[in-house]
């Protein structure tokens, strides 16, 4: 569950790093770099709306960020922006967790493995038109075969209804199936109530 919110306290929290991955400035999801990501007060939102780690649900309500900042033993763990739009949206994660990702990814850079570079993000609303999406997946499946991987962002433009459950599905099967001869969704599609972000790589030769 998330954490309740007081005065500074020791938090048990180990987070996994299996949730979304992080949209920082240079839009890149949990396979980039720790150091680039925006963590605790380089986070420039003052209300955040907080990943739940078991559920993968967002809380209810925004939290003040100082708020969740004080509640948290911040030796142990770090809050990190998962994304800014289409709102403010933040995961706690274990500092162990996280540097054990960072040294990962290192060595697979070392390798030349591109697998483990930043993935590319590509923001879609859920009432995208038909020329602006074969023009979005283009250029997803470009970064495929230049070896990146590609985050897909499906969310609600301002003033958009929010399509239900079922459209969300038939939407997210549309991508799925307009990729599927160059990748795969290599994790679990990451949905909350108004997005969703599906995790594509190229099939491997």
């Amino acid at each position: 569950m998330l954490p309740a919110l007081r005065a500074p306290a020791h938090s048990s929290y180990q987070r996994s790093l299996t949730l979304i991955p992080s949209l920082t400035p240079t839009r890149s999801y949990a396979a980039a770099d720790t150091s680039r990501k925006l963590t605790n007060d380089k986070i420039p939102h003052t209300h955040v709306r907080i990943i739940d780690p078991e559920t993968s649900k967002l809380s209810p309500a925004p939290t003040r960020l100082t708020d969740l900042l004080a509640s948290l033993d911040l030796k142990k763990d770090l809050v990190e922006l998962a994304t800014s739009s289409p709102e403010p949206i933040v995961r706690i994660v274990g500092r162990k967790e996280a540097f054990a990702r960072y040294k990962e990814q290192k060595k697979a850079l070392k390798k030349g493995n591109k697998s483990g570079e930043a993935a590319k993000e590509i923001q879609l609303t859920w009432g995208v038109a038909k020329g602006d999406l074969e023009h979005k997946l283009a250029k997803a499946r470009t970064h495929m075969e230049k070896g990146h991987r590609v985050a897909i962002v499906l969310a609600p433009k301002k003033g958009q209804t929010l399509p239900t459950p079922k459209e969300m599905q038939a939407r997210a099967q549309e991508v799925e199936e307009a990729l599927q001869d160059i990748g795969k969704e290599w994790r679990e599609r990451e949905v909350t109530k108004t997005m969703m972000i599906m995790s594509f790589q190229k099939h491997s030769s």
